[in-house]
């Protein structure tokens, strides 16, 4: 579904076709915020984002004892960072710990991230891989960047905002509800996916995705 299909799922499923399209817009891309910023309530250390579609890596070279590096404009979380040819992917640790570590940790402080230990040579490559902030939509032929399965989130997050303009509770509460149930069967389809194709998380009981 482009921008333009939510908005017109939202006015068919609302029963108004007089919703204007401007505040449309803001709902849609308040969707969009809430889907990036998703937790399921009983696993509050994850978001499905972590491990696909806003998944990306920023490239750096080291220089010689430069201590600090900046972070992406766009970065919303930390997965790793990999210096050189190091396998062991560096840790993120609060700043206020930086003196308990010696070696593979980073801290993150004023915009930019902190290598401990600081890099020695020139040329090394460095991987920042972070969750990013999706971009905002621009137009009506735009697509969430979600799986198309998924958009039925953005739909169920602009009814609820209607019905709360409206003053109408329980239809604001049943949209917030499917909104979940959509989220919750993506955070499930991506743990049992992430299940069978990583043998370390085979331990996951799969009751707990029932």
């Amino acid at each position: 579904m482009t921008r333009g299909d939510i908005k017109t799922a939202i006015k068919n499923e609302v029963d108004d076709q007089t919703v204007d399209s401007t505040l449309l817009n803001t709902w849609v891309q308040r969707a969009d915020e809430k889907v990036q910023s998703w937790r399921p309530s009983d696993d509050r250390d994850q978001t499905f984002d972590y491990w696909d579609y806003l998944k990306t890596e920023q490239p750096f070279t080291t220089v010689a004892n430069q201590e600090k590096y900046p972070v992406p404009e766009n970065y919303r979380a930390f997965i790793e960072l990999r210096i050189g040819t190091d396998k062991t992917p560096y840790k993120l640790i609060d700043f206020r710990d930086r003196d308990k570590f010696d070696d593979h940790a980073v801290y993150m402080l004023g915009g930019y991230f902190y290598p401990i230990a600081t890099p020695t040579i020139d040329g090394n490559a460095m991987r920042f891989v972070f969750v990013r902030i999706s971009d905002d939509f621009a137009s009506d032929n735009d697509e969430p960047e979600v799986e198309k399965l998924y958009h039925q989130a953005y739909v169920e997050w602009g009814k609820k905002m209607y019905y709360n303009q409206q003053g109408d509770t329980e239809l604001e509460r049943q949209a917030e509800n499917n909104f979940e149930r959509t989220m919750i069967g993506k955070w499930r389809d991506q743990e049992l996916a992430r299940m069978s194709s990583a043998s370390d998380q085979a331990e996951i009981p799969r009751s707990s995705l029932v």
